[in-house]
């Protein structure tokens, strides 16, 4: 709790035996929790203490796209691209949620289960190494071939040449060489894929 109080006002606490409320008053029931952020403790509620805890500093990142970004070559301008794609990734509301959870990477895998005491082991129900986000949607060998799979069956009903990279597969199609139906279809089709694939892993 201490933590969270800013310095200047722990320095101003300090130097204060007593509770003074001649400080209240010299600055007109506002008290300033920065140099910048002041707060008027007469009009105060308690959404205006919830929006001072998310104000969140300029160019600060999501912890899932930066742990994704160091096994996959995705840059700011393609991860900007998947987050305003979500709402029109589909209609259905589970899958969305599943997307941006998996973006995130906030899908429960064996490791996690296995950490919090709800099974035995961490091993991969497939192929049995360590399981993780990563080995469940990129290194295991079951993934590995129903992607190929999946991406053949797609080929063939739609009569096109995608040749995903895993980066395109994860999140979506980028390339600007196929039609918007394509892409979008595609993108519907590896979502619904990544879905099933987290259901039975």
């Amino acid at each position: 709790m201490v933590s969270a109080i800013p310095k200047h006002l722990l320095s101003i606490a300090k130097q204060t035996d007593d509770f003074n409320k001649s400080f209240f008053n010299s600055h007109g029931n506002t008290f300033p929790l920065s140099e910048t952020v002041q707060i008027n403790l007469g009009k105060v509620k308690s959404r205006d203490f919830y929006k001072l805890l998310n104000v969140k500093t300029p160019n600060e990142d999501h912890t899932g796209p930066l742990r994704w970004s160091r096994n996959l070559s995705i840059n700011s301008d393609t991860w900007s691209r998947i987050f305003k794609s979500l709402k029109n990734i589909c209609k259905d509301a589970k899958l969305k949620e599943f997307q941006f959870k998996f973006i995130h990477r906030t899908i429960v895998t064996n490791k996690e289960l296995f950490r919090f005491g709800i099974k035995p082991d961490d091993e991969c129900l497939y192929c049995g190494d360590k399981d993780s986000i990563k080995h469940t949607f990129i290194e295991c060998p079951f993934t590995k071939s129903f992607v190929q799979r999946v991406v053949q069956w797609f080929n063939q009903t739609n009569l096109c040449q995608i040749l995903p990279t895993i980066e395109e597969v994860l999140f979506g199609y980028f390339s600007s060489a196929y039609d918007a139906r394509i892409k979008k279809k595609f993108n519907y089709t590896t979502l619904a894929m990544r879905q099933y694939i987290d259901s039975v892993c």
